[in-house]
């Protein structure tokens, strides 16, 4: 039992005076003188001991009286927490697309948060809650009924770290309070791979919710195959979670025309690939759409084919027929020329550019060189074997990139590849056994500054290399490319390197994107400095993150992109490209982490089966059984015992 005024049990102290004066307060009799003694026999006999047995009744029943009441104005209680103590609750919820999946009473998201409201109506402490993508802190229960009610799926995936991250910062420092936090989640296998963490100083209550059926047909990507003057095979690749004999229907649209029907059949397979045949236009944005009621975000795939952007590539030095081959007329603008007769105004209007086995770089073309960098521009060095080093580092130090350390007349294999590096990372679909590796008899050592390497001689010294600086990157090759001092430009890694070092200097437009906080592509444009370029989707539009070179602006989309769909880039109100956004098709994969392989034996995490069982538990946990109304009524009921033996307690 404890005493929401524990200070008022002083007043215990008080009882001693009633015992005192019930102790000194003795009976006397009084001599009466009678004459007549037949009178005397009338006379009730009064004992010492009756009247001794009536005063301590009463001295009795008075303290009880006396105690009750002291104790009753001291508001005593049963409780797991005393009453000074106050209460947090936080509540995370899950409402990233796989709680789409039905339940029992509907889909998952939508039914859970109709338990939280019922469970919460009649709540009097603040609650917070958090979703993937929003938070509200310290919500009474009407307006914590209005979040749950506008509650809206997101394309963020749940993180169980970030999750309990948040539930952790949002705690009150006041030792006073009790954190009870809310965790529900369908635990789906994304990002859950690492142990969470869950802070000893708080209390955990997690709920998985489960669907009824896990299986799930998903439009997984698209992408283009054969290709003639006239049509493109268009080829969509359909899954499902679970292997089963189905038949799907699968429909294409130019956006809301429809271009064509099939079905989808399963035969106990996860994937099966589905062509369509689409005219070759300049312009095509489509839609490819199924039926599955299971999950509906995952139902429709957009993309968008417009005539490619032609990159401008420039070789500066040696005409190199290998580059010629690389950079054909239907993807690249390239030119050839040597530096005598280089224009230097046509530098700016390059994407990329080549300086192959020059001896010497001129201090004009540095100027401009450095100027094309910080404009987004992109370069690759091929050194000459009569390369004048001292004149090179000159060059590579205003770069700030490094230096050439000496030159190494010796062979060398080439047998590394750096299978990771962003530039050849989609080349290769595994590492390479068995391979034929090139070779160079002169090679140049260097020191270089934030570079990566791309590819590695056998003595571990880089033959490739990718500098970044002045935001935009330098490539090194670290010896001359003609046949007398290496045979690499026979090697079948040439053409695919050489390729990406000029499509990575201009990011066109892909098929499609993912909607992520991190994509970034380029527009070939020229629009003048006050200008700004904005994206619409036909309902909204906002200006992005960008950053204007000389023929070109680089976008950075940030999380400005939540839903799927068609987004117009505009200048002026005049459409520049029409680019296609798809969710994250990680959701659409309906396997879920065993809980307690999480929880482990943590005493401060428990496991629910209810929302209606984690709020009985948690208000079972803050409930208080008052019994100062009991002490009353034991008080009054003593006092009215006194009151009978004052009046029917004859001596």
């Amino acid at each position: 039992m404890q005493f929401k005024y524990p200070e008022i049990l002083y007043a215990l102290l008080l009882l001693i005076i009633p015992i005192i004066v019930h102790l000194f307060q003795l009976q006397r009799f009084v001599k009466v003188p009678f004459t007549n003694l037949q009178f005397l026999k009338k006379i009730a006999l009064q004992t010492r001991k009756s009247s001794q047995l009536k005063k301590w009744l009463i001295l009795a029943t008075r303290m009880l009286a006396l105690t009750c009441l002291i104790l009753a104005f001291s508001q005593p209680y049963f409780s797991k927490h005393t009453t000074q103590q106050n209460f947090s609750t936080a509540i995370f919820l899950d409402n990233s697309f796989s709680m789409q999946a039905k339940g029992d009473q509907g889909e998952l998201l939508k039914s859970v948060a109709q338990k939280i409201i019922e469970n919460t109506a009649n709540q009097n402490h603040p609650i917070s809650l958090f979703t993937n993508s929003t938070s509200a802190k310290n919500l009474d229960a009407a307006t914590l009924k209005n979040e749950l009610i506008n509650i809206q799926y997101s394309s963020k995936h749940f993180d169980l770290n970030l999750a309990l991250l948040q539930l952790n910062k949002q705690k009150s420092t006041d030792k006073n309070t009790i954190h009870k936090n809310i965790l529900i989640t369908d635990f789906q296998q994304i990002n859950n791979n690492t142990k969470p963490e869950f802070q000893l100083n708080s209390q955990f209550k997690l709920l998985q919710t489960t669907p009824i059926n896990k299986n799930n047909v998903y439009i997984d990507s698209v992408y283009i195959g054969n290709t003639t003057f006239e049509e493109i095979t268009l080829n969509a690749i359909v899954k499902t979670v679970e292997k089963s004999e189905l038949n799907v229907p699968v429909s294409l649209f130019e956006e809301a025309k429809l271009i064509g029907k099939t079905m989808a059949k399963f035969n106990k397979n996860n994937t099966i690939t589905i062509p369509f045949t689409i005219p070759n236009t300049l312009k095509f944005n489509g839609r490819i759409s199924l039926t599955d009621a299971n999950l509906t975000f995952d139902n429709d795939f957009y993309f968008s084919i417009s005539k490619p952007s032609k990159i401008n590539v420039l070789n500066i030095g040696n005409e190199s027929d290998f580059l010629a081959k690389i950079y054909t007329e239907n993807e690249f603008n390239y030119s050839t020329t040597p530096l005598q007769n280089l224009n230097y105004n046509s530098i700016q209007n390059q994407q990329f550019i080549v300086l192959n086995e020059l001896e010497i770089i001129p201090n004009e073309l540095t100027t401009i060189l450095i100027e094309f960098l910080q404009n987004g521009g992109h370069f690759a060095i091929i050194p000459a074997k009569k390369t004048d080093i001292n004149l090179y580092n000159q060059f590579l130090n205003l770069l700030k990139i490094g230096k050439i350390k000496s030159a190494i007349e010796t062979e060398r294999k080439i047998t590394s590849i750096n299978y990771e590096h962003q530039l050849i990372a989609t080349v290769f679909e595994k590492k390479v056994a068995n391979f034929n590796y090139p070779t160079t008899n002169f090679w140049f050592d260097t020191q270089f500054n934030f570079s990566s390497t791309i590819l590695t001689l056998d003595n571990k010294k880089p033959f490739i290399s990718a500098i970044n600086t002045f935001n935009s990157q330098v490539y090194w090759i670290a010896s001359p490319l003609n046949i007398e001092v290496s045979n690499f430009i026979q090697s079948p890694l040439m053409v695919p390197i050489f390729y990406n070092f000029a499509t990575n200097s201009l990011k066109t437009n892909q098929l499609y994107y993912t909607i992520s906080p991190n994509t970034t592509f380029d527009i070939k444009a020229t629009i003048k400095k006050d200008e700004v370029l904005k994206i619409s989707n036909g309902s909204s539009e906002f200006i992005p993150l960008q950053k204007i070179a000389q023929n070109k602006v680089t976008i950075n989309l940030e999380n400005n992109i939540l839903e799927s769909g068609f987004y117009t880039i505009l200048n002026n109100n005049n459409i520049l490209k029409t680019i296609a956004f798809n969710y994250d098709r990680k959701e659409s994969d309906l396997n879920y982490t065993d809980i307690n392989s999480l929880v482990n034996e943590a005493e401060n995490v428990t496991i629910s089966s209810s929302i209606d069982e984690i709020f009985k538990e948690i208000n079972n946990e803050q409930e208080i059984n008052w019994l100062f109304k009991w002490f009353l009524a034991f008080s009054a009921l003593f006092l009215f015992i006194e009151m009978l033996i004052l009046k029917y307690f004859k001596i």
